[in-house]
């Protein structure tokens, strides 16, 4: 029996065409038959695809992100695996919150793009859209995956690190695995949670990203908590510095039940509180040690947390 995968077409430099202004997402049904036709030939597997929005996403919002984790979640037990094309710069993001959304999935749910459209010369989309779903008929790889260049990303850790290479993505961490030969290889199955389905659309998503600097004013916080921020994510100094003159005012805000995550503004080797004595303020005020996540994970941290209140 043939394996049936959903693909869910958001837009992205995968689906681009060149206009006037420059390229723009233009999905039509021509182009999904091919697609489809291509890389199902000769394969036991059949894919039903779904344009659900067709945006660059550098205008994907949090209302897209939970239009996407919906309908993935009304078809989750209908399909072995899910594709979503995306485009790659908000690509991090999307992943991020749907492993909160979408928890413990069933079945694999990979994201891809490409840095180059389907149709332009030695284009990067034919073979990640082949890579993923290699991943996506994976049984063992039940979790929100980012698959790019071969390589497969958790989707709470990794980022969008070069704006024209191929090689686009980096992990916080370490990949979870790789696709050699349309084989999975995966370097730690212990990251990917195995429980009970949680479909999770109700999340508190107004949190406020600040990168401290010495030149950062601490009223700014104010402003936010005026504005009914639902949480911070801190990008501290090395392993997770704060000003105390910071910390004063994070600490107003969590008495007004506004959290904090701390992350550092590193790309590696994540934060420990417990080594400074201003990492130790942080953890005397209640600030969350955000350990080895990035952005992307630690604002879907602050979500989940809501959830779980």
């Amino acid at each position: 029996m043939n394996k049936k995968l959903l693909w869910v077409q958001t837009g992205g430099t995968f689906a681009c065409k060149k206009t006037e202004n420059g390229l723009a997402p233009a999905t039509d049904e021509k182009f999904t038959a091919e697609i489809i036709n291509t890389f199902t030939k000769g394969k036991a597997v059949n894919i039903t695809p779904a344009l659900l929005m067709d945006k660059d996403s550098t205008e994907m919002d949090i209302e897209d992100i939970r239009k996407i984790s919906s309908f993935v979640n009304e078809n989750i037990k209908k399909y072995d695996g899910v594709i979503i094309t995306h485009g790659t710069d908000t690509m991090a993001y999307t992943a991020a919150l749907l492993c909160v959304m979408l928890e413990n999935t069933p079945i694999p749910v990979i994201l891809t793009g490409s840095q180059l459209p389907y149709y332009a010369k030695e284009s990067d989309a034919r073979k990640n859209f082949e890579d993923s779903i290699t991943a996506a008929l994976c049984e063992e790889l039940k979790t929100i995956c980012v698959v790019f260049n071969g390589k497969i990303y958790h989707g709470l850790d990794c980022y969008k690190a070069d704006s024209v290479s191929f090689d686009a993505f980096s992990a916080y961490n370490e990949i979870l695995g790789e696709i050699n030969k349309d084989k999975v290889f995966i370097n730690d199955s212990g990251r990917i949670k195995i429980g009970e389905y949680r479909y999770n659309s109700d999340i508190k998503e107004k949190v406020a990203l600040i990168k401290l600097t010495p030149t950062f004013d601490e009223n700014v916080i104010d402003y936010y908590v005026e504005k009914r921020v639902s949480g911070f994510v801190i990008e501290g100094y090395g392993t997770g510095g704060i000003p105390v003159r910071v910390i004063e005012k994070l600490k107003k805000a969590k008495e007004k039940g506004i959290e904090s995550v701390v992350i550092t503004q590193c790309r590696h080797g994540g934060t420990n509180t417990a080594l400074y004595e201003v990492g130790n303020n942080v953890k005397q005020a209640g600030i969350i040690d955000g350990g080895k996540l990035g952005a992307e994970g630690a604002i879907a941290e602050i979500c989940r947390r809501q959830i779980s209140e």
